[in-house]
């Protein structure tokens, strides 16, 4: 019984165990029924999201959803677009807390984010059906789970700043500390933004930098952000280590060793472009400055300005401050020459599309004190049967005007031989052959006072002799003679802008001003005439970034007027050149026009318009909006959509013959859109253009049609003429009768 009484725990001990373990086998043999469903992400929504929008909160996370485009894309080939986007839970959690990060960034402090998925009932439900009827299947059998995942955001309510100080200024002078506290961008009750104390710590950077304070640095810890939780206020403090006030000492040059081969360039020439001044207080914008001139020399392919820090290692920290540092310019050289072949296309000066081939020989550092040459020939392909044009030519810039110490003021002369002919495909009754020997001397004056303002000055002296053969009654007013002796002309050109935009190929905000004149002396060679005549041409561009996203969203505008004065306006051998004049129409001017086919004159010589004319005022609107904006482009589809670009514009003006008033019934209106794609090389532009208000509905000659209706046929818009119509008043009209089409490279403006 004793021995019984033993056994018994034994027995139950056994027969428990011998029920748990095939229990736990069974459990670990039965499949994850959630590893084994394959789930989708369909949407993605944000529930709780007042203050910001549900748009901005998508470019944050990286969980996409399956779109078409992405998944046809990546059916053709596997590295474009995107597969199916499968949930993964751990993606979603690092988006909750990327979520939770933006909102405290913007203030929120009390922001709470979770997440929940909502399976489709439906397609969960015929998944079910699939396991249950056969579930040793392959998984990937199975019918995919449709999920939405729903962000769920408690936003609260904003901190508001309570107080904002600099700290580690107090050994600064008190005129610096004065301009430090001065223009503060972070102010009393204000929400608080990241974004903002960060702008801040740039501004102080700028002010130091231009102070003396090269090595101004914020630690790990300089930014204190005490909030409370109560009050829902904040308190900022940035703690700054200014570092030692620095002087300019002398510069040394380091060349990269392994673009040796390529030569050096003369230390005095460099020396001239450089704006630091040896025992100076340092100043950054001088840097700055001194590395864009160099750069611009064009010889060199990297250039950095640094200082010498290496003679801290001697001078200990209580006696750095006034210290004088030496200066290193780093260079890595261009090759000493190269031949470049290529294709130019575009808008020529006469308003037309062109295609060509050419081959330049440059030569960077030619007597190694940076002076270039360039030697270049070139071939007009397009338009083959309505103009021809060779060019030959080249061009040498000294870095420096000889014998004047002017920093990064050029002198550039330049010769070009071009032959240049234009006529009539209907049946040649106008020929028109200009051949050109242009000499020109000119220098660029750029003053810069900022990194992103400059004073352009471009004065360029031109001789040129051109012989000209017009067979054409209305030009020279009735005259047929074919006998006119040949110009040679004596030209100043000149431009002057003045540039407060962020960005010199795309700007988005900022204010552009332009000014060009063209003066033709009146001089006598022997007995050959001269072109007399002033030419002046202002432009005023203003950008505004409307987006919260930079870039994202750009209002521009752009307001344009020109006059052409003849000194002899009754003398047709004085005239200006044809390429010189104005001209209507085309991708830079009202895009629902062709270019060359707008024109106010009393000449009712078919074509007229394409000779231009002599006085010119536009004014464009467009607001420029890129849709695909994303924080994390992770997909190729995202990376190329986000370069692309969507424009509406409206355009308004026309050109004046020199006998013609400006009268605001000659105006023509253009409205349309456009898609615009940014690479490397620029902006890809498509335009569609509608005539809005036309001021010459019927341009051709009664009876004109189909192929007749080229840019050589059309008339003139007389100058009486007042039957212009607007765009819905044209019934019955062909489609490409009030529509055109622009492609082009580059911003209309």
């Amino acid at each position: 019984m004793t021995m019984l009484r033993k056994l018994i725990p034994v027995i139950v001990a056994l027969v428990f165990v011998g029920w748990i373990i095939p229990a736990q086998t069974k459990a670990q043999r039965r499949p994850n029924l959630d590893k084994l469903r394959r789930r989708e992400v369909v949407a993605i929504r944000f529930e709780g999201d007042s203050a910001i929008s549900s748009g901005e909160l998508q470019t944050i996370i990286a969980t996409r959803v399956s779109t078409g485009i992405e998944l046809f894309l990546n059916g053709i080939w596997g590295a474009l677009g995107s597969p199916r986007q499968i949930v993964k839970e751990t993606t979603i959690d690092e988006d909750t807390v990327r979520l939770l990060v933006y909102y405290r960034n913007s203030g929120y402090f009390d922001a709470h984010a979770r997440y929940e998925l909502h399976e489709s009932k439906e397609a969960a439900l015929e998944w079910q059906k699939a396991y249950s009827k056969n579930s040793h299947a392959d998984p990937a059998s199975y019918p995919t789970v449709y999920d939405t995942v729903v962000f769920y955001i408690a936003e609260g309510k904003p901190y508001h700043v309570l107080g904002f100080t600099f700290e580690g200024f107090e050994r600064l002078p008190m005129a610096l500390q004065n301009q430090l506290t001065e223009s503060i961008g972070i102010k009393s009750k204000s929400q608080y933004s990241k974004k903002d104390l960060i702008a801040e710590t740039f501004r102080a950077k700028d002010i130091l930098g231009e102070a003396g304070y090269p090595f101004l640095t914020l630690p790990p810890g300089g930014i204190e952000v005490d909030t409370d939780a109560v009050a829902k206020t904040v308190t900022l403090a940035l703690k700054f280590k200014t570092g030692p006030r620095i002087k300019i000492g002398k510069t040394r040059f380091v060349y990269d060793t392994s673009t040796s081969i390529a030569g050096q360039v003369r230390e005095a020439v460099l020396l001239r472009q450089l704006t630091m001044t040896e025992g100076e207080w340092f100043k950054n914008s001088e840097r700055i400055s001194s590395v864009r001139n160099i750069s611009g020399l064009g010889t060199f392919q990297y250039v950095d300005i640094q200082l010498d820090t290496s003679v801290f290692k001697t001078v200990p920290d209580s006696l750095r401050d006034g210290l004088t540092i030496p200066v290193i310019c780093y260079f890595r050289m261009h090759s000493a020459w190269e031949v470049t072949p290529g294709v130019p296309f575009g808008i020529s000066t006469l308003g037309q599309g062109f295609l060509g081939l050419d081959l330049t020989y440059s030569n960077r550092n030619i007597f190694n004190g940076a002076e270039k040459f360039n030697a270049h020939t070139s071939y007009q392909i397009l338009p083959w049967r309505t103009q021809h044009k060779i060019s030959i030519g080249g061009d040498f810039t000294f870095p420096t005007i000889p014998f004047v110490n002017l920093k990064g003021v050029p002198l550039i002369l330049s010769s070009n031989f071009s032959y240049y002919d234009q006529r009539r495909l209907s049946d040649n009754t106008l020929q028109y052959l200009e051949r050109g020997i242009n000499v020109s001397a000119g220098s660029d004056f750029r003053f810069v006072t900022e990194p992103t303002f400059s004073i352009p000055f471009k004065p360029i002296f031109t001789l040129q002799r051109i012989d000209r053969d017009y067979r054409d009654t209305s030009i020279f007013g009735g005259r047929t003679d074919t006998t006119i002796k040949p110009q040679f002309n004596v030209i100043l050109s000149t431009d002057l802008s003045f540039d407060w935009t962020n960005d010199f190929v795309n700007p988005s905000k900022g204010p552009h001003i332009s000014w060009t004149l063209q003066k033709a002396f009146s001089v006598s060679l022997g007995n050959l005439p001269s072109a007399a005549y002033l030419k002046n041409t202002i432009q005023i561009k203003e950008y505004f970034d409307l987006g919260r996203v930079e870039a994202q969203s750009i209002f521009a505008s752009r307001v344009t007027a020109g006059l052409v004065s003849l000194s002899y306006p009754n003398e047709p051998t004085r005239d200006i050149l044809l390429e010189n004049r104005y001209y209507g129409g085309g991708t830079n001017s009202l895009r629902a026009w062709p270019a060359r086919t707008l024109l106010v004159s009393d000449n009712s010589t078919v074509g007229r318009p394409q000779f231009g004319g002599y006085k010119m005022f536009e004014a464009n609107i467009e607001w420029r909006y890129a849709p695909f904006q994303y924080q994390i482009e992770i997909t190729s589809l995202q990376q190329f959509l986000s370069s692309m670009h969507i424009g509406f514009f409206c355009d308004a003006g026309n050109v004046w013959d020199k006998d013609v008033p400006i009268a605001l019934k000659n105006f023509a209106v253009a409205v349309g859109t456009g898609m615009r794609y940014q690479t490397i090389i620029g902006v890809f532009r498509l335009d569609f253009g509608f005539k809005l208000y036309d001021p010459f509905p019927d341009p051709y000659l009664p009876g004109t049609k189909g192929a007749d209706k080229s840019r050589e046929n059309i008339l003139a818009i007389p100058s009486n003429y007042d039957r212009g119509q607007w765009l819905w008043q044209r019934h019955g009209n062909n489609l490409w009768d009030v529509m055109n089409i622009e492609f082009a490279l580059g911003q209309a403006f």
